[in-house]
């Protein structure tokens, strides 16, 4: 995992250290999407999970200064259900409007609070399994920051670590839990 992490991040650096000075032109409407693995620690009445899964970012919003963004963001970080019924993959993410806002050129940083969620997953369900389509809502807070490698005009790929917190009530009881992420996306200012 050392190994994995070094490459990363000496890739990152020869990455914005070739990269020509040109600026990207942040304004108006925005749309990022991302991609990557995610592990949720969490907690459930009677027990307690920490897995590794698929991790999905989106955000939609718009720029109301040069470095400032206001969005909404949904965070999906999935996990294997054992609480009742057959193990099942399910979302512990949420819904987030958040502001994002650029220290320098390529370093951002986002915060928000929301609705938390433990949701089905679309190609994990059995519709006859009325338990199986049900959505959990709650509090949440989620917390990223994140680097762009590469940048043209109006499109950038970035690196982003992501960090919420859910409660959310589940049949079972009260249930809370980080999900901390490690994503590769893209966005169109």
């Amino acid at each position: 995992m050392k190994q994995v992490l070094l490459l990363l991040i000496a890739f990152i650096s020869s990455e914005a250290i070739a990269q020509p000075a040109t600026p990207v032109i942040r304004k108006g409407f925005l749309f990022g999407a991302a991609l990557g693995a995610a592990n949720a620690t969490m907690n459930f009445p009677a027990r307690s999970q920490n897995q590794t899964d698929l991790a999905i970012n989106w955000k939609i919003g718009y720029m109301v200064r040069p470095r400032l963004a206001l969005v909404l963001n949904g965070a999906v970080s999935m996990y294997d259900y054992t609480g009742t019924g057959r193990t099942r993959k399910r979302d512990f993410g949420g819904i987030f409007p958040s502001a994002q806002y650029w220290l320098s050129g390529n370093l951002w940083v986002l915060g928000g609070v929301g609705l938390g969620t433990d949701a089905p997953v679309f190609y994990d369900i059995q519709p006859d399994q009325v338990a199986e389509t049900q959505y959990h809502l709650g509090a949440g807070l989620i917390s990223s920051v994140g680097y762009e490698m590469y940048r043209k005009k109006n499109f950038t790929l970035d690196l982003q670590l992501r960090l919420n917190y859910n409660r959310v009530k589940l049949p079972e009881g009260k249930t809370h839990g980080f999900n901390t992420g490690l994503l590769l996306g893209f966005n169109f200012y």
